[in-house]
């Protein structure tokens, strides 16, 4: 029973160290565009 809450505690910190990554690259990624835009004069 141990080894079995141990390996739901690893699958459900997984996702959501995947899904920090994912909203740090897209604010960052959201930042890059925005500075591109005011560049060209867009935004």
């Amino acid at each position: 029973m141990i080894e079995k809450q141990e390996s739901r505690v690893q699958e459900k910190a997984a996702p959501s160290i995947s899904l920090e990554t994912l909203i740090a690259l897209g604010i960052f990624g959201w930042i890059a565009l925005s500075m591109a835009l005011m560049g060209l004069g867009i935004w």
